[in-house]
This record gives structure tokens, C-alpha cells and sequence, in this order.
């Protein structure tokens, strides 16, 4: 195989070079350089030693290069189904040509077969895709709603790297999986050791469909984020937070506009490192060894290194810092925000805000090392502790960024990453000139313009004035560049433009009578611990009229519980119960008291103890202990009903929430209890235990049977929580992909709908693309036929900034639905979300219409 690399580099600008894949002696390919000829394109040495099987790489931007890892060269059909082998009921893959493109046609039959969850086809590889940071797979599917979801998958070793994306309009579209998208199963090895690749197409709506692949690549880029391994550290109580850390960078990343690779440290390489000019390091607890050995060199090879929180003492020392401590707060609101000093680099922002609860202390110990940011208390009192240092080598945050702050936090990063490359301030610009006329759900200028028209005709409202301000710079600033010149605008100023665009947006939303306004509070302390009273005014006041606090889980409880342990806030705060439906009611909020079902991850170990030890906990297919009460237990099911109830027998509620109200995922649970039970239940005998009741005869027995168990639960609750309090409303957070979820989880929540269990539901409709948003809330709409309200689940934690919250409330309006439920009420809460809502979207009180129906 031979193919061609273009790409920016130091090879003599008017060399080409034509590479050629040839195998080892151990089956692997290396890229070979064959014969060179002139070629007024620039060139580099891309791919060296980066794949191990016939690839081809062609440039696209500086720094960046992409890596065809399916190229579909097959002579024939055969060929193709000869790579791609099918599982699970799955039709062969067939080669398709069509108006001179070829494509992998995958046949659908989600109608034909009901029954049938996705399709899988796997390929063999032996390939190290440590360097490349994302993945890009060109699909059509017809029609869009037969499927749900497309998952690629990358096999290492006994363990899987996974992401999921979704097609959300017809024709050919290009899916993007970062590196931080992907979750991990079982134990991969790393990503330098990649063996195999499986696409599959799930379920969607029940419509017989078909899918095209028409490619599938990988591409390296100049900045890189490093984050803990999970084969070494998957397990980790902090590897979670470290992965959260990461994909925070990453989203900010992807708002400048920036393109960036995912490395972990399973298999550090001192000169793949050293080849990134930046490397940055949101959180890692535990650097290796060789991986810090490997980020020196890359230091003292130029590279810059942008460190956050613990580090090693030799890397902080070649950025130009000297000793550090930990510092843990002495009290609430100690480390509440960074004051930057704009003197030392103007594009900083002049505040942003943490609510950090400890810090690394740090000191410049380089004369060309400088402290620019300070840490200051909720108060404004300076704490004259170092928040943020800068070197030319690189710059070290002292905490991790928290979720919050996104405007100003982009803002921190573009003027750093501008600081320590320069070269990148241009395409940062041009990321934020883009990004600017992006305001909540719309794209442009023109588009905002004609929301303003539709919702504020009145040309002298201030969201007006707004507008015309940020449309008058903006078009000097293009007039520039149609020019040819530099645009006259800084950082800063562009994030003050595009906050009177958002300004204008959230001021034009309209604010109707009657609506479901909620809270998920995963703490359920409130946004301020020990103060339910200011939680609940201030809710009240930014519109909302529901809370739904999560007082209790499987095993704990927040509350004065007579079955349930009882957790380290009641005991340091009291009943939590008692006095946020005390605070709530006074202030007119409704309180739905939400319960953490079968999860007993965060139960006391003596408690966890005696479940596991009574054969109580769930247990894999592969005989491995699980922290979840299993579902088919007799006394599990009215372990759960009882917490439930006895929160609707003590406490004057208005509503009693379930959540976790399912199975962790399809390997669960195979516990020898659950063998007795489906046998006795079903009438059957199982000869081949799991294998006949995961993927054998008894399969769709074996689902339904998960899914009557977690039924059962919740048509207990509804029915007996009403003859202790009638009124008292029932409802329920569940999966966004329905119906995936019946069979994945054993969560048929339509049906719970239908059956009249429910009062209102709140699917978590949890990301960022705001075309999945929408045909997720179509489609439940759909499903349920509208017979309860529906209150879709916001995930502001994964949107970049309070209008993006405001617009999926847009968008549920749009789609219908009468209300909306955000997650998750913190400490940044009142500071971010609720000023955006109250502008416009919930000015006025509005009625829950769950309220008014019987």
C-alpha cells in the first residue's frame, strides 16, 4: 500500500514524500518513506511509528493531521465482510457504490425485529493510537429515527474504550469522538495497544432502517490534554474526578475554537510528548514516574506545560515554582474566586469564580515566574494566596476548575494559552469571533435579530440597544478582515460583545403562566448547607416553583430515618427534610423528595456489609460483586418502598421522586439469587447460566423478567404513597434513549407512564448538542402521548454557559413540553443560572400544570 503525507513541518518546503505501508516480521506495518520529487506542497514526517496497520494521513491545518484508519479499499464485497465480522443477530456488511462513492451499508431491522437492541460489527486491528486525540466517522442513516444512538468502540486487550454519538438530521453527517468522550469497560489495556474496532447502530424509534460508513479517521493535533489512565487507575476514588476535570478543559478548548488530542499516561513516550507544543494537565493525582519523566524532557525540549493542582516538585520546578503545601479551607467561602491582574496580561478576565475548598499554595521561584491570580473569600477579602502562576515554560493552577464560571474560565484560558503561544492568540481570536454570534440556541446574527422581532417587537426595549452595540463592533471588526488586517478587538472585548448578545437573548425569552419549573439539589443541603431558608427564597425569586432534593439512597439517608442509616449531614446539619419543605412551603415552592433507588455507593461499609453478606447486592455476569442492591430480591424491593413511604408518612411532601430506578447497565444482575427467582417466576430452567439468559434462548425472558422487577417497585410506591396521602404526586427521573433503556437498564418508564403510575416525568435529557436535546424530547413527548406533563432534564453542568441552560428551555417550549428540570442546584447556582433565568425565561410565577391534574 502506498500513500502520500502532507502536512506543515522542517522537510525542505518543495520535497514530497511518498510513504509506504510494509509489514514486520511481527505482522505490524510501518510507514516507510519510498521516493521524494518536487512538490510546491509543504510536508512532515507525521506519522512515524504512530499506526500499525496500512493507514493514510493527509494534512488539514497547521499542526494537525489526519489518519485514515478505514479507507474502504476493498476489491470486492468479500472483502469487506472478511474485515468486518457481525455479532448478535447482525446482517453482514455490504459494499455499496454509489455516484462514485463507496460506503459499508449495515442493514437496521429495528420493526422487523422488536426485540433486537443494535448491531455490532468488529474489526480486527493492531494499532497504537496514543498520539491521535480524536476520531471522525462519516455516516448516513435512513431514516434518522430508527436509530438512537451510533457507539465506536476500540477494543485493548479484556477491556474497551467507548463513546456515543447521535445522527440528528438526514443525509451524510460527520461524527466527531474525542478522546475525553470515551468511558471505559472493564480494564483496557491503553491506547497504544488497540486490537480491535466495533460500530454499532441502536435502537431508535421501531422503524426497519439502514446505515452507510463511509469513513472512519483519526487526528493528531498540536495541543494536548493528559489525563490518569484507567487500566492503572481505573479504580481510583479520584480517577472520576480526574476524567470530569478533563473534559471541563476539553469543552473550553472547543469553545476558542482550539483543536486538541487526549493522551493518558499509560505508555508515556518522551518523544511524542515532546513533539506537542502544549501540553496541558487538568487534574492527575498520580503521575507516574515515566510519564513525569517524559513531561520534563518535553519542558526542557520547549514544549509548554499548563499544570493544575498536585504535581510533581520536578515539573513545577522547570516552570519556575518552588515548594508547595496543601491548604484546606478553614471555612465555607474561603477560596470563592480568582482576582486576576490584568497589568501583567490584559486579556484576563477581572474575576472568576471556584468555590474551591483547598488549595495547593505555590510560589514563583523563578525570576521570570509571576503570580497572576489571587485567591479572595465569598466576602471579597483577600487571603493573599497564590491562585494562578505563569512562566514562560508554562503556567500552574492551584486547584482544579470547578464547574461554574464557564465565561470567564474560557476567558482565563485564552489569555494563558495566548501568553505561552503566541501563534495561537490568531485562530483563538477567530474561535471567539465565531463563537460570539452563537448566543443559546442560535447561530447567527440574522437569527437573533428575528428572535428579537418575534418576542420583543418594541424596539426601544434595552435588549435592543444591546444588539445594536454588539452588531455595530462586530461588523468593524469584519470590515477588517475583509481588509486583511488584524482585528482592532481584544480577548476581553470580544467576551464583553458576545455577553451583549447573551444579554439581548435572555432578555427576549418569554415567560408563561403555566409551566413546571425544577430543581434537581444533589446534595440536599440546598445551594448554601445549613440554610435552607435563603435556598428557597432565592429559588422563589428566580421563578423556579419545585425542588427536588435528594434526601435519601439506597443505603443513607439525610433525614430522621427509621430504616435507613443516617449520613454525616443530618448529623451535622439536622433533619434536611424537615426544614427545606419548612423553608420551600413558606417561600411557594412545591418539594419532591428525590430517592437514589438500589445504589449503595455511598452507604456506610457496615451497612454494605450486611446486604452483601444476606446476598443481597447485585453481582455481574461474570460472578463479580456489585455496590447495588439487587432488584429481584423480595426484601430489596420492600427496603425500597418502605424508605419511600415512610418520607410520605413523616414529612408533609409534595411529591416522592425516584432515580437510579433501574439496573446499572446489561451485565447486571446475575447474582445466584436472581438464577432461583427467574426460574421459579418464569417457569423455565436455565441449563447454560448467564450465557442462555444474556445472549442464549432465554434472552428476552430474562429482559422482561429485569424489567417487571424494577416495575414492581415503582407501582407499589404509586399505589400505596396515594392511600397514605392522597394528591401526593408521583414522578420519576429516567433515561433520555428510550426505548434502549427497556433493555439496557430494565427501565420501561413509557410503560410506567401508560399504567398511571406516574404524575409528571423528567427524562435526563443531559448533553450539549442541542439537535439530540430536541429529538430526545420529541420523541418522549411522543412515546407518552402527553397523558402526564413532562419536565426534560437539563444537564447545565455539560453546557457552556448560563444561556446555553436558557436556550434548551427555548427549545423544550418549542418541542411543546410544559416545563423543564435543570441539574444540578450548587453553590454556583445563584450566582450563574438564576440571574440568566429570571431576565426573561421566568419573570413571571408560573403554575406547575401537574398542580391542576387529578
Amino acid at each position: 500500500m502506498i500513500c502520500i503525507c502532507t502536512a506543515t513541518s522542517r522537510v525542505p518546503r518543495r520535497i514530497s514524500i511518498i510513504w509506504r505501508a510494509r509489514q514486520t516480521d511481527t505482522g505490524r506495518y510501518r510507514m516507510q518513506p519510498l521516493i521524494c520529487r518536487q512538490n510546491p506542497i509543504g510536508l512532515t514526517l507525521a506519522l512515524l511509528g504512530l499506526l500499525t496497520l496500512p493507514v493514510v494521513a493527509t494534512a488539514q491545518t497547521a499542526g494537525t493531521q489526519e489518519i485514515v484508519l478505514e479507507g474502504l479499499n476493498y476489491g470486492n464485497e468479500a472483502e469487506a465482510q472478511g474485515a468486518w465480522h457481525p455479532s448478535e443477530r447482525t446482517a453482514p456488511v455490504r459494499l455499496v457504490r454509489e455516484d462514485g462513492t463507496v460506503a459499508l451499508e449495515v442493514a437496521l431491522p429495528f420493526a422487523s425485529q422488536p426485540a433486537w437492541p443494535r448491531s455490532v460489527h468488529d474489526r480486527r486491528v493492531s494499532l497504537d493510537l496514543s498520539r491521535p486525540g480524536e476520531f471522525l466517522v462519516e455516516v448516513l442513516v435512513e431514516p434518522v429515527e430508527a436509530v438512537g444512538y451510533i457507539s465506536l468502540y476500540f477494543r485493548s486487550g479484556e477491556g474497551w474504550y467507548a463513546a456515543s454519538g447521535s445522527v440528528t438530521r438526514p443525509g451524510r453527517q460527520v461524527l466527531r469522538f474525542r478522546k475525553s468522550d470515551f468511558r471505559t469497560e472493564e480494564r483496557p489495556q491503553g491506547w497504544h495497544q488497540i486490537d480491535g474496532i466495533r460500530i454499532s447502530f441502536w435502537r431508535g424509534q421501531n422503524l426497519d432502517g439502514r446505515a452507510r460508513i463511509y469513513r472512519l479517521v483519526a487526528v493528531r493535533h498540536a495541543i494536548a490534554i493528559l489525563g490518569p489512565a484507567a487500566a492503572i487507575y481505573g479504580r481510583d476514588p479520584e480517577y472520576r474526578t480526574a476524567r470530569e476535570t478533563l473534559q471541563r478543559f476539553a469543552r473550553l478548548l472547543d469553545d476558542l475554537g482550539l483543536e486538541y488530542d487526549e493522551w493518558d499516561d499509560a505508555s508515556p513516550n518522551p518523544q511524542i510528548w515532546a513533539e506537542q507544543k502544549v501540553i496541558i494537565v487538568p487534574y492527575h493525582p498520580r503521575l507516574t514516574p515515566d510519564a513525569t519523566k517524559a513531561l520534563a524532557e518535553a519542558i526542557r525540549q520547549g514544549t509548554r506545560v499548563f499544570l493544575n493542582y498536585q504535581a510533581p516538585a520536578e515539573l513545577l520546578g522547570l516552570l519556575g515554582i518552588g515548594k508547595t503545601r496543601w491548604v484546606g479551607q478553614q471555612f465555607p467561602g474561603q477560596f470563592a474566586e480568582v482576582r486576576f491582574d490584568r497589568q501583567i496580561l490584559p486579556d484576563l478576565p477581572e474575576v472568576m469564580r471556584q468555590s474551591s475548598w483547598n488549595v495547593t499554595e505555590a510560589e514563583p521561584a523563578a525570576a521570570d515566574a509571576q503570580v497572576i491570580g489571587w485567591w479572595y473569600t465569598a466576602s471579597g477579602e483577600a487571603t493573599r494566596k497564590p491562585a494562578m502562576i505563569l512562566s514562560p515554560r508554562g503556567a500552574f493552577f492551584s486547584h482544579i476548575l470547578l464547574d461554574g464560571d464557564t465565561e470567564n474560565q474560557r476567558l482565563m484560558l485564552a489569555a494563558v494559552l495566548s501568553a505561552l503561544l503566541p501563534e495561537l492568540k490568531t485562530e483563538i481570536t477567530r474561535g471567539l469571533l465565531t463563537r460570539a454570534v452563537q448566543v443559546g440556541h442560535l447561530t447567527s446574527l440574522d437569527e437573533l435579530r428575528a428572535w428579537l422581532k418575534t418576542y420583543l417587537p418594541d424596539s426601544a426595549h434595552p435588549a435592543w440597544q444591546s444588539f445594536a452595540e454588539a452588531e455595530q463592533s462586530l461588523l468593524a471588526v469584519r470590515e477588517a478582515q475583509s481588509q486583511g488586517k488584524a482585528p482592532a478587538i481584544s480577548l476581553r472585548e470580544l467576551q464583553q460583545l458576545r455577553g451583549k448578545l447573551i444579554q439581548a437573548y435572555l432578555l427576549a425569552q418569554p415567560s408563561p403562566h403555566v409551566e413546571g419549573r425544577a430543581y434537581w439539589n444533589h446534595s440536599g443541603l440546598g445551594a448554601y448547607p445549613g440554610d435552607w431558608e435563603r435556598t428557597a427564597r432565592e429559588l422563589s425569586e428566580a421563578g423556579f416553583n419545585m425542588v427536588l432534593p435528594n434526601m435519601l439512597w439506597a443505603g443513607l439517608a439525610h433525614y430522621a430515618s427509621d430504616i435507613l442509616p443516617r449520613s454525616e449531614a443530618f448529623q451535622e446539619y439536622g433533619d434536611q427534610i424537615e426544614q427545606c419543605v419548612a423553608a420551600c412551603h413558606r417561600h411557594g415552592l412545591e418539594v419532591h423528595v428525590w430517592k437514589v433507588n438500589f445504589n449503595l455507593s455511598n452507604a456506610p461499609q457496615l451497612f454494605m456489609d450486611q446486604m452483601r453478606a444476606a446476598g443481597r447486592t447485585q453481582m455481574t455476569r461474570r460472578g463479580e460483586p456489585s455496590n447495588w442492591l439487587c432488584p429481584s430480591h423480595p426484601e430489596n424491593q420492600r427496603l425500597e418502598v418502605e424508605t419511600m413511604l415512610e418520607v410520605v408518612r413523616k414529612y408533609p411532601v409534595d411529591g416522592i421522586h425516584f432515580d437510579y430506578i433501574r439496573y446499572p447497565g446489561p451485565d447486571n444482575c446475575f447474582c445466584p439469587g436472581c438464577r432461583q427467582r427467574f426460574e421459579a417466576e418464569m417457569g423455565v430452567k436455565v441449563a447454560q447460566w448467564p450465557d442462555d439468559c444474556v445472549s442464549g434462548p432465554l434472552r428476552s425472558q430474562y429482559l422482561e423478567w429485569r424489567r417487571r422487577n424494577i416495575t414492581r417497585v415503582v407501582e407499589a410506591v404509586s399505589r400505596e404513597a396515594r392511600q397514605i396521602r392522597p394528591g401526593i404526586k408521583i414522578s420519576a427521573a429516567v433515561f433520555a434513549e428510550y426505548p434502549a433503556c427497556r433493555d439496557s437498564v430494565g427501565q420501561d418508564w413509557v410503560s410506567w407512564v401508560h399504567a398511571g403510575y406516574l404524575d409528571f416525568v423528567c427524562p435526563m435529557d443531559y448533553t450539549n448538542n442541542h439537535e439530540q436535546f430536541v429529538r430526545w424530547v420529541k420523541n418522549q413527548w411522543q412515546a407518552t402521548q402527553g397523558k402526564i406533563p413532562m419536565y426534560p432534564g437539563i444537564g447545565a453542568y455539560r453546557l457552556d454557559g448560563p444561556d446555553q441552560v436558557v436556550a434548551q428551555i427555548a427549545l423544550a417550549r418549542l418541542a411543546g413540553v410544559p416545563g423543564f428540570t435543570i441539574f444540578n442546584l450548587d453553590e454556583q447556582s445563584p450566582k450563574t443560572i438564576f440571574p440568566a433565568v429570571k431576565m426573561g425565561a421566568t419573570r413571571t410565577p408560573a403554575t406547575p400544570p401537574h398542580r391542576t391534574q387529578r
